[in-house]
C-alpha cells in the first residue's frame, strides 16, 4: 500500500480512472456492505430469536439510537470536511477505523452470559458503538468519491464496479454466515453466530485497507474551498435537490432493510426454507443485485439517470403488489422472483449515488461552498434513519400479529404480517421514492452545464 498525500492531487476532474482504482473504491463499500448487511439481513432476527430480545425492545432500540445519529453524524461531517491530513481528506478514515469497526461488528454478534437488564444495556452500548464508527468509516468513504473524478461517466462507472463488489459481499454475508452459522455451530447458534461473524469482520478491514492503499485524491478543493461551517450548512439548506436525495435516501434504505431484515422470517416461515434454500434465496437475491449493477451502466448510456431511477421504482411498486398474490407453496418459483426482482433492484444503487454527487456539485454550482462531507453525513444519517424505520416496521407489524419465535407458533394472522414485509409493504416505499424523484430535476445535461460553468469560474479565480 502507498500513500497519495493530498498535495499530489490536481485539478483534473476529468481524468479517466483505471480499473484497479475503481475496483479499490468498490472495496471500501464492499467492507461497509458486510456490516450493513449483517444489521439489515441478519440482526433484527439475530436479536429476537438468538438473543432473546422482545420486538418492542429492538423497535425502540433502533429508534432511538438514531435520535443520537442526528448529533453524531453532522459532527463527523464537519470532522470529514475539516481534515487536512498528509495522507488525503478523506481516504485516511479507512485507515483509521478498518480494526475498531471490525471488532465491535464482531461484538455487537456475541451473546454475552448475563442477565436479561444487562443483556439490553450490552446491546445498546455495542449497537450505538457499530454505528458510530460505521460513520467514522462510511462518510468520509461516500465523499471520497468527489476527489476521484467529476466526469459523470466516470462517476456511473465507478459506483458500478462499487456496487458489483457490493454484490460479492453481500453474497458473501448472506450466504456464507448461514453456512458459517452451521459449520461454526454444530446445532449452537450463539457460537456458530459469533465465529461466522468474526470471518466476516476480518473480511471487512481487509478490505478497508484495499480502498485506503488503492485510491488517489485528484479533484483538489482544499485551495479554493476553505471549510468555514456556517457557509456549509447555509449551502446545505438551499440545496433544495441534496434535501430531496436525503428523502431518496431514506426511502430507499428502508426498502432494502425491511426486505432484507423481513426475509429470514419470511423463508423460514412462510417458504418454510432450509439452510440450504435460505443460502440459494439470499445468494440468487446478491446475483441480481450483481447483475443489475452491471446493465444500469449500459442503460446510463443511451438514458437519462433522472428517468430510469424513476421508472425502476414505478416497475418494483406494481411488481410488488402483485407477488403478494404468489401463493407459498411455490417455493421454486419464488427463487425466480426473488432472482428477477433483485435484477432491477440493482439498478438504483448505482443511480442513487451517483445523483447524491449531482446534488452535491449542484450546491458547489449554486452557492459556491463545497462541503461534501457534510453533505454525504446528512445523507449518511437518512441512510441510518432508514435503519430505524425498517426496524420499526417489522417489529410493529411483529407486534401487531402477535408475532412468537418457533414453526409451532405461527398463525394465519401471523404469517400474513410476515408476507406483507416482503411484498405490499417493500411497494408501498418504492412508489413514494418515486413520488420524491418525480421532483428532482438535475439530469445529464444539467450536470454538464455545472461543470462546465464552475471549470470558467475557477479559470477565472
Amino acid at each position: 500500500m502507498t500513500d497519495n498525500p493530498a498535495s499530489a492531487a490536481v485539478n483534473n476532474g476529468s481524468v479517466a480512472l483505471s480499473v484497479r482504482e475503481k475496483i479499490s473504491y468498490g472495496f471500501g463499500d464492499a467492507g461497509g456492505t458486510i456490516v450493513t448487511g449483517l444489521i439489515s439481513n441478519f440482526l433484527t432476527f439475530f436479536y429476537t430469536d438468538i438473543f432473546g430480545l422482545t420486538p418492542a425492545i429492538v423497535g425502540t432500540l433502533f429508534l432511538v439510537l438514531r435520535v443520537i445519529d442526528a448529533i453524531s453524524d453532522p459532527v463527523i461531517g464537519i470532522i470529514a470536511d475539516r481534515n487536512r491530513s498528509a495522507k488525503g481528506q478523506f481516504r485516511p478514515f479507512l485507515l483509521w477505523t478498518a480494526v475498531p469497526l471490525g471488532l465491535i461488528l464482531f461484538l455487537t454478534f456475541t451473546v454475552p452470559d448475563i442477565g436479561t437488564g444487562w443483556k439490553i444495556l450490552y446491546a445498546v452500548l455495542t449497537y450505538f458503538g457499530l454505528s458510530l464508527l460505521y460513520s467514522l468509516n462510511n462518510v468520509p468513504y461516500c465523499a471520497l468519491i468527489t476527489k476521484l473524478t467529476t466526469n459523470p461517466q466516470e462517476l456511473i462507472s465507478c459506483q458500478s464496479y462499487r456496487f458489483v463488489l457490493c454484490g460479492v459481499a453481500g453474497f458473501i454475508v448472506s450466504v456464507g454466515l448461514p453456512v458459517m452459522v452451521s459449520w461454526f455451530g454444530q446445532g449452537d447458534q450463539v457460537k456458530g453466530y459469533q465465529f461466522g461473524v468474526a470471518v466476516l469482520a476480518t473480511a471487512a478491514m481487509v478490505m478497508f485497507l484495499v480502498c485506503y492503499g488503492g485510491v488517489k485524491e485528484r479533484v483538489n478543493t482544499l485551495a479554493t474551498h476553505a471549510f468555514n461551517l456556517k457557509d456549509s450548512l447555509r449551502s446545505i439548506r438551499k440545496n433544495d435537490q441534496l434535501i430531496l436525495t436525503f428523502f431518496m435516501s431514506l426511502l430507499l434504505i428502508s426498502i432494502f432493510n425491511t426486505k432484507g431484515g423481513a426475509a429470514l422470517y419470511f423463508i423460514t416461515y412462510v417458504l418454510h426454507g432450509d439452510a440450504t434454500y435460505t443460502s440459494l434465496f439470499f445468494g440468487l437475491a446478491t446475483l441480481g443485485g450483481v447483475t443489475g449493477s452491471v446493465l444500469v451502466t449500459w442503460f446510463t448510456r443511451y438514458f437519462e439517470i433522472r428517468r430510469i431511477y424513476f421508472a425502476v421504482n414505478i416497475l418494483l411498486a406494481v411488481a410488488h403488489y402483485a407477488v403478494w398474490f404468489v401463493p407459498a407453496g411455490y417455493t421454486t418459483f419464488w427463487l425466480i422472483l426473488v432472482f428477477v426482482c433483485c435484477v432491477v433492484l440493482g439498478f438504483l444503487l448505482p443511480m442513487h449515488f451517483t445523483l447524491v454527487a449531482f446534488a452535491d456539485s449542484y450546491g458547489e454550482w449554486k452557492s459556491g461552498t463545497r462541503a461534501s462531507g457534510m453533505s454525504f453525513a446528512f445523507n449518511l444519517f437518512f441512510v441510518k434513519l432508514a435503519w430505524a424505520v425498517a426496524g420499526v416496521i417489522i417489529s410493529v407489524t411483529l407486534s401487531v400479529i402477535s408475532y412468537h419465535a418457533g414453526h409451532d407458533n405461527q398463525t394465519p394472522l401471523s404469517l400474513g404480517g410476515i408476507t406483507l414485509l416482503s411484498t405490499a409493504i417493500p411497494g408501498i416505499l418504492h412508489m413514494l421514492l418515486a413520488m420524491v424523484v418525480y421532483f428532482f430535476r438535475i439530469d445529464n445535461a444539467m450536470e454538464e452545464q455545472m461543470r462546465s460553468e464552475m471549470a470558467v469560474r475557477k479559470r477565472i479565480c
